[in-house]
């Protein structure tokens, strides 16, 4: 009966370390283990003006690729802010025009309204 415990004990053993060794287990060891130095090392790489890697044949510079992607993000801001601007400048026009009170019902008015409010919020337009 032993000898049979000592088996199943064994290839339980067996059974984890297999689990414990496996390549994701050791990959998600590794990232918690070296988390801080690789922080730093990508940081560096897309915050220096000679961060590279090459991939196979293909090299690619990450601290540019970083800044004329966040020129990217800063330019389609601004025209979410100026689309943003011009609309709330045509609901106040709009607005202005007795035409519309006439032609308009309360529901419609008052959602114009609440958008202007939300837009100078976000344009903060006072």
């Amino acid at each position: 009966m032993k000898n049979k415990e000592r088996k199943n004990q064994i290839s339980l053993a067996k059974e984890l370390l297999q689990i414990i060794l496996s390549w994701p287990t050791v990959a998600l060891v590794a990232i918690f283990v070296f988390m801080k130095q690789l922080s730093q090392l990508v940081d560096r790489l897309i915050h220096s003006d000679t961060g590279k890697a090459r991939i196979g044949p293909v090299e690619i510079e990450l601290g540019k690729l970083a800044e004329q992607g966040q020129q990217a993000v800063d330019k389609l801001n601004r025209i979410n802010y100026l689309m943003a601007e011009s609309r709330l400048l045509e609901l106040q026009i709009t607005e202005a025009m007795p035409m519309f009170s006439m032609v308009s019902t309360e529901e419609h008015r008052s959602r114009m309204t609440s958008q202007i409010e939300e837009l100078k919020k976000l344009t903060k337009i006072t």
